[in-house]
C-alpha cells in the first residue's frame, strides 16, 4: 500500500491554501477559491484512495456513490446534533430553561447513536463490496489520511491551537 507521505500532504494542502491568498487581494476572487478548497482536498482524497484500493472505474463510481450517501446521512446527523448542542449552549449563558438540560442531553446522546449506526451500516455495505484486503486498507487510510491531514494543518497553522470556551 501507498503511504501518503506527511510531507507530500502539507505539500497539497499548502497549494491549496497558497491561492486563497493570492485570491485576498481581489475581493471575490479569495471567497471563490476558499469555496473550491475542499473540494479539491475531496478530489485528492478520492483519487489517493482509488488508488490504495486498487479500484477500477466502475467500482470507484460504485465505491463514492455508497460513500456520498453516507456523507449526507452524517451530515444531516451532525446539523441536529449541533443544533442540540446550540440549544445547550444558550441554556449554559442564561436564554432557556434548566428543566431542559436532562431532555437535550439526552436528544444529543440519540442522535450520536444514529451517527455510530450510520457509520457501522456503511462500513457493513462497504465491506461486502470490497475484499478483506481492500477493506483493512480502507479503514487503515481512513485513519492515515484523516491524521495527515490534521497534523499538517496544525504544523501550518503554527500549532496556535483553538482556544474553547470556558463553561
Amino acid at each position: 500500500m501507498h503511504r501518503l507521505s506527511f510531507a507530500g500532504l502539507t505539500f497539497v494542502l499548502t497549494l491549496l491554501l497558497l491561492p486563497c491568498q493570492a485570491g485576498a487581494q481581489d475581493p471575490g476572487k479569495g471567497d471563490e477559491m476558499v469555496r473550491r478548497r475542499p473540494e479539491r482536498l475531496e478530489r485528492y482524497r478520492k483519487m489517493r484512495l482509488i488508488e490504495t484500493l486498487k479500484l477500477n472505474e466502475e467500482d470507484a463510481v460504485r465505491f463514492f456513490s455508497k460513500q456520498s450517501a453516507h456523507e449526507d446521512a452524517q451530515r444531516d446527523l451532525y446539523k441536529q446534533r449541533n443544533r442540540g448542542l446550540d440549544e445547550l449552549d444558550k441554556i449554559l449563558h442564561g436564554t432557556g430553561s434548566d428543566k431542559d438540560y436532562p431532555r437535550l442531553s439526552e436528544e444529543i446522546q440519540t442522535i450520536d447513536l444514529k451517527i455510530f449506526n450510520e457509520r457501522q451500516r456503511y462500513q457493513d455495505e462497504v465491506q461486502k463490496s470490497l475484499t478483506p484486503e481492500q477493506f483493512a486498507k480502507f479503514l487503515l487510510f481512513e485513519r492515515d489520511f484523516n491524521r495527515q491531514v490534521k497534523d499538517a494543518l496544525e504544523e501550518m497553522r503554527g500549532e496556535r491551537g483553538r482556544k474553547y470556551k470556558p463553561y
